[in-house]
């Protein structure tokens, strides 16, 4: 790949997602792209690019697709939902008048779908100990239209689920059989508390209930350069309510960056009450 197609793929997909590639991913960008250019029938870098330029959205968001990682897996980072159960909420529903009414979570960048569903089975596990007569909701995101469909369908290899407690399989999920033999999907009566969307985290509004109690935005941050963290943290600051809780991911950190959250430790942000 030339350094011109390079460049001109790198602005069209900071354009159109924020997402920053630096010189240093050539290699990345042609291994996602080979396949696709192949598909279409074009020659070299170049024609792809002036076909992605010339033609529909559609093509823009294949091309988001493809650049996209969505590495991912449940109960990752485990230490932001054993946080979560242990002392978040207990804070959180003490002080809040609305998320008593109806607690709404965020996972901003939800990829395939193992970051809300693990969210989803520590809700409910916590509020049928706790509060079991509390409205929830989980709003998940991504920009992926790939990742949404694979969530949306909510099934996962069972090997690799890595439940820290081999009860939750039974309680939260049907273990396939026949073609799906191997397979578990989320039971209908957890998956209904996530509703998933495409979201890119830079358009103009968003389509989420507000105010959010809890936002999940994790190994997000580290795709984007510092201008555009710093406009996403505080956006996400604006529509979480006083007292509520950002949660970034060990890869991401705030303290290159000015915000007005206050650091709680561990990825975990509150903001003022």
């Amino acid at each position: 790949m030339s350094p011109h197609a390079f460049d001109r793929l790198c602005g069209l997909i900071h354009r159109h997602s924020r997402i920053h590639l630096g010189p240093n991913k050539v290699t990345l960008l042609t291994s996602r792209l080979g396949k696709r250019r192949r598909e279409l029938g074009l020659q070299d870098w170049e024609d792809y690019v002036a076909w992605v330029e010339s033609h529909s959205e559609e093509e823009v968001e294949v091309l988001i697709d493809l650049v996209s990682t969505n590495h991912t897996h449940f109960f990752r980072e485990a230490i932001h939902f054993e946080i979560l159960k242990s002392e978040l909420l207990d804070k959180l529903l003490s002080l809040s008048p609305t998320a008593r009414r109806g607690l709404r979570c965020w996972s901003a960048g939800c990829s395939s779908g193992e970051e809300p569903f693990t969210l989803a089975i520590v809700l409910a596990e916590y509020m049928q100990q706790k509060q079991p007569d509390l409205r929830w909701q989980i709003d998940a995101t991504d920009i992926s239209n790939r990742a949404l469909e694979a969530a949306q369908r909510a099934i996962y290899e069972t090997h690799r689920l890595g439940l820290p407690d081999p009860s939750l399989l039974k309680k939260y999920f049907r273990k396939g059989s026949g073609p799906y033999e191997g397979y578990s999907k989320v039971k209908p009566e957890l998956a209904e508390k996530v509703q998933f969307q495409r979201l890119n985290l830079f358009e103009q509004q968003y389509k989420v209930a507000l105010p959010q109690h809890i936002v999940f935005c994790r190994n997000v941050l580290i795709y984007f350069e510092t201008e555009s963290q710093v406009q996403l943290v505080r956006r996400l600051h604006d529509l979480i309510e006083p007292g509520g809780y950002l949660i970034v991911g060990h890869s991401d950190s705030l303290m290159r960056i000015k915000h007005p959250f206050v650091s709680l430790g561990n990825g975990v942000y509150q903001r003022a009450q």
